[in-house]
């Protein structure tokens, strides 16, 4: 959904969405979402400026990176982002951002296109490697096993590798 800049009045414009998630994200295997991502988002023009102050929650699923089980997370975020008009940006050549500018996001074409407001705000909570619990144990090294279900019989002897061959040496002169 776009939101035409001249459209929005000097009180603000109020939008409470529903989006499918499934939806947005089309391309990707995860994140899915186990409902509609709720939003509320209030535009206001300030100069040449628009504010954008929202909150959206969703609850997706992801996949655990230990363990590979699908699980549930709930999302809850706050938001405020500041865009500009793109033809602000000097035409060729490199600009330096100042300080100020570093949080600013830019709309073409006379719009903001709220699809890609939300999509990046749940990406941005999406963990950079998911856990289904902290104390996720994860999977067997040898069998595959999740050992959060159930231990398996694998025997897993862990050798510092700098002591290794320190080991070998063991075992001969214990073999000898």
């Amino acid at each position: 959904m776009k939101v035409r800049i001249d459209e929005i009045p000097p009180e603000g414009l109020f939008l409470d969405l529903k989006e499918d998630g499934n939806r947005l994200f089309t391309n990707e295997t995860f994140p899915r979402f186990e409902e509609k991502i709720t939003s509320h988002l209030e535009l206001h023009p300030v100069g040449q400026s628009i504010t954008l102050a929202g909150d959206l929650q969703a609850r997706l699923l992801l996949q655990c990176s230990r363990c590979l089980e699908e699980f549930k997370l709930p999302l809850d975020s706050d938001f405020n982002l500041e865009y500009r008009s793109v033809s602000e940006i000097s035409e060729g050549g490199e600009v330096q951002l100042k300080v100020d500018e570093m949080d600013v996001q830019y709309y073409k074409e006379g719009a903001i296109d709220l699809d890609e407001v939300i999509m990046g705000q749940i990406s941005e909570g999406i963990p950079f490697k998911p856990l289904c619990k902290e104390s996720c144990r994860g999977l067997c090294l040898k069998c595959g096993e999740n050992l959060n279900q159930k231990s398996c019989g694998c025997v897993t002897e862990t050798v510092d590798p700098r002591l290794a061959k320190l080991k070998d040496m063991l075992q001969k002169e214990d073999s000898d």
